[in-house]
């Protein structure tokens, strides 16, 4: 019988995380020292200082910080990166990206699905939402390595052949959602107003309402997406999704990065949820969104990556290091967005963007168990302050990168021990992403 020191026996539990400082994202700023946080099932059950449990596995958190699982709110589980590189937008997806797309068969996002879902649980991203082709082949994926994963598929109607069909969307709701436990979901996805007819908004639009789901798309990422919808529809993007019906509070739109204050208005009035992507945007030259109003407008904001081919990594705090500079840049500001609320977009923000707030997103007793560690003892996390100079959230944001995760736990899984992944097996995905690449880009034509 295990005790506590008041002779009291200590209560079971599937997984103990013990004397750790944790960030617990239940309020912004709140730091915890020397908790410790129980795990039953798939919920946390306790958090707090020398709690009365043991567990059938224990962690020893000293010299962690534990998180809440990071949360990508937009990228595309590709297969290539590092390739045909240097090119603004419109060249890129007609030279490189809708070459390679309409190439891509489920063997190849197998492999892509294995690499990118290896790179989140590596650098601490539990949550994530993927729009992009044959989303049945990554979401069998996700049942093996125990993320939890929304799934788009990347609808395009013009240029054909390159992205799937909405007819196909109902069928995989059918098939696939709520799958993996509840972990996995899906999503209707439309890649873009340039890319997509009126008529496969509007349906998407009534068959996400059908199903109580998300619609997510790329919005007004740049401005030649702005100049091609003024000439072809004489509107702009968001102006364009407002008369096809697909701004409402089921909208999460990445990027945003060219749309007027006006519109900033109306995206908030309609209830749209935003993914801010820096590297991506930077990358590609498409701007400095306008984080800090949309902030100010109570917009409910989230942080991707996007995907490796405009990354070229996948990784959250990297994003939030660089959202945080930018807006700093562009408003002369060096006090706007501090760096609690970059660490809130990354989880908070993100989950209310994916509609899992309730779920996930902060370290609270009944919400899911999705939490990493941080290992706090390499140099550049130096020095650990505490009590009045507590600079623990200020080391993660501007100091931390993904590699300095120790431990993935999702669902209350533990996906992630030592840097040492349990659920994938990484030389294996190693051999099979290269084999698999060669192949898609010789039939790709690159």
């Amino acid at each position: 019988m295990a005790l506590n020191r008041d002779g009291m026996e200590r209560k079971t539990v599937d997984l103990l995380l013990r004397d750790c400082a944790a960030i617990p994202m239940d309020q912004l700023g709140r730091v915890l020292e020397r908790v410790d946080i129980a795990i039953d099932g798939d919920r946390i059950v306790a958090l707090g200082q020398d709690l009365p449990y043991v567990g059938r596995q224990t962690l020893d958190g000293r010299d962690h910080v534990a998180l809440p699982g990071l949360v990508n709110a937009h990228m595309h589980e590709c297969l290539t990166r590092g390739l045909c590189e240097d090119r603004e937008l419109s060249r890129w997806l007609t030279e490189i990206c809708f070459p390679l797309d309409a190439a891509y068969t489920p063997a190849d996002i197998t492999a892509a699905a294995g690499m990118n879902q290896l790179e989140m649980i590596r650098s601490g991203t539990t949550t994530f939402i993927d729009i992009y082709r044959h989303p049945a082949a990554a979401a069998a994926v996700t049942e093996q390595s125990g993320l939890r994963g929304i799934f788009s598929p990347q609808v395009i109607d013009e240029p054909t052949g390159v992205g799937e069909a909405l007819a196909d969307t109902e069928n995989l709701i059918q098939a696939w959602h709520g799958r993996g436990s509840g972990r996995i979901h899906i999503w209707v996805g439309l890649h873009a107003p340039y890319s997509c007819h009126p008529e496969s908004f509007t349906q998407g639009s009534e068959l996400a309402q059908k199903y109580g789901v998300g619609l997510h798309t790329h919005l007004a990422e740049t401005r030649w997406e702005v100049e091609t919808l003024q000439a072809r529809y004489g509107m702009t993007p968001v102006q364009c999704l407002e008369r096809w019906g697909c701004l409402t509070s089921r909208t999460l739109a990445a990027h945003c990065v060219q749309v007027q204050p006006e519109e900033i208005d109306l995206l908030q009035a309609k209830g749209v949820r935003i993914a801010h992507n820096p590297s991506s945007n930077l990358k590609l030259a498409s701007g400095i969104a306008p984080v800090l109003q949309w902030l100010r407008q109570g917009i409910p904001v989230g942080l991707g990556t996007d995907s490796i081919l405009s990354n070229n990594n996948l990784d959250l705090f990297e994003e939030m290091r660089l959202a945080v500079f930018l807006q700093r840049l562009t408003s002369g500001d060096g006090a706007a967005l501090p760096a609690e609320q970059a660490l809130w977009m990354a989880t908070r923000g993100s989950a209310a963007c994916l509609g899992l707030e309730q779920e996930i997103g902060s370290l609270e007793v009944g919400k899911k168990a999705d939490v990493i560690l941080l290992d706090l003892r390499a140099p550049h996390l130096w020095p650990r302050l505490q009590g009045s100079l507590n600079n623990l959230i200020a080391q993660v944001v501007y100091a931390a990168h993904g590699s300095d995760v120790s431990t993935t736990i999702c669902d209350g899984k533990i996906l992630m021990h030592n840097r040492q992944v349990l659920t994938l097996p990484e030389e294996e995905l190693r051999h099979q992403v290269g084999s698999q690449a060669t192949d898609l880009c010789r039939r790709a034509g690159l």
